[in-house]
């Protein structure tokens, strides 16, 4: 049996594009400072709450320095910190480790924690005789509203494994669940074409509450909407107070990651003016569907194109996908032009396409949206 190597006195420096990776050292107390002085820090780093000056800096890097290998990563061209990486829990019998990082707020969104966590990985997996610590398996956690880090583990190979309910403190009195992630020594080193199953959680859009869907507290406005010929002919709903109630129960369980869906409700009021959903989501081709209706007194004041961007964002943002897409009926021209002032571009007619709830084969038109296109202004009212 293969095992793992002794853990080094220091963290073996390492490169990665434009990053170096190095220990820990006493003058990273003021960036250490800063870096612990950033929201997003406090609220998914549990160590770095505790750091508010240089005397607290100074003993979470000695904190470090004792795992022996847990990383500074530094901006190669200009030496500044740009985030933190480390390997911790090491068992040596079962030849494993967890891994967890972070970014400085001034270097998020210009991939170091991908290209960190992709060299720390490889240095974790080669053999001893490599000079690497030739570890099984390595375990990635973090909280299920931390999506930047979902997307992360899931680019580097680390594949979704469960969720652990209340696990870390989230710095409110409070605990969040977690994402389980892990990768072998033998797997691929991504990315993983696979879709995290979201935590369902509402969504501003404008003068809209995207709300998660709950049998006792929905179902009565569900089906009252629903009785409306036009969301009837377009969008068949529930019936019965019976369906409704499973209506609402299987869209708000988000637990199998195909779909994700919301009523949508009034800012101010609370009142109920629609349904939005992610549905048909295709990790492999990293797209999905928009489906929705909006309730016969709320039509022609802009929910449904605010919806359906607010959904939009959600798919690319939370989701990481890459294309979002819209059927409707040609003879349903509301919903082409929410679809339109969404941002979906129209691109093409589908012939005799769909069955819709008149019992009629009509042609659909396509729409679609990619991440990359930018944001309508008429979906910010």
């Amino acid at each position: 049996m293969t095992a793992a190597a002794a853990l080094p006195d220091v963290a073996p420096p390492l490169t990665a594009d434009g990053l170096v990776l190095r220990s820990w050292r006493v003058d990273d107390a003021d960036e250490v400072v800063a870096l612990a002085d950033d929201a997003e820090t406090r609220r998914w780093s549990p160590s770095l709450r505790l750091v508010d000056d240089r005397a607290s800096a100074l003993a979470w890097i000695a904190r470090r320095l004792e795992r022996r290998t847990d990383w500074a990563v530094c901006d190669a061209a200009s030496g500044r910190l740009a985030g933190r990486i480390g390997l911790h829990h090491h068992d040596a019998d079962d030849r494993s480790a967890e891994v967890g990082y972070g970014v400085s707020p001034a270097y998020r969104r210009r991939g170091v924690a991908h290209r960190a966590l992709q060299a720390v990985s490889a240095y974790a997996f080669s053999p001893v005789e490599e000079a690497g610590l030739g570890l099984h398996r390595v375990a990635l956690e973090h909280a299920v509203g931390n999506v930047g880090s979902c997307r992360t583990a899931s680019a580097c190979g680390y594949a979704f494994e469960g969720l652990a309910r209340e696990v870390i403190r989230d710095g409110s009195g409070g605990f969040d669940d977690i994402h389980l992630h892990g990768r072998l020594a033998t797997d691929p080193p991504g990315p993983l074409v696979q879709v995290v199953p979201p935590e369902p959680v509402e969504v501003a859009a404008g003068a809209y509450q995207l709300t998660v869907p709950d049998p006792d507290r929905d179902a009565a406005d569900v089906l009252a909407a629903c009785a409306d010929p036009e969301i009837r002919r377009w969008n068949p709903g529930p019936a019965t107070m019976a369906d409704a109630r499973a209506w609402c129960a299987r869209r708000g369980d988000w637990s199998r990651g195909d779909h994700a869906s919301w009523l949508v409700r009034a800012a101010t009021g609370g009142e109920l003016v629609g349904s939005v959903s992610l549905h048909e989501v295709d990790a492999a081709n990293s797209s999905c569907e928009v489906g929705y209706w909006v309730a016969a007194p709320a039509r022609g004041r802009g929910a449904a194109t605010a919806s359906i961007a607010a959904a939009a964002r959600f798919a690319f943002d939370a989701l990481g996908l890459a294309r979002a897409e819209i059927f409707h009926a040609v003879d349903n021209p509301g919903s082409c032009r929410a679809a339109t002032k969404a941002g979906f571009a129209w691109e093409g007619t589908h012939r005799r396409a769909y069955r819709y709830g008149d019992g009629e084969l009509h042609d659909d038109h396509s729409h679609g949206r990619l991440a990359t296109d930018p944001e309508p202004a008429a979906a910010a009212r």
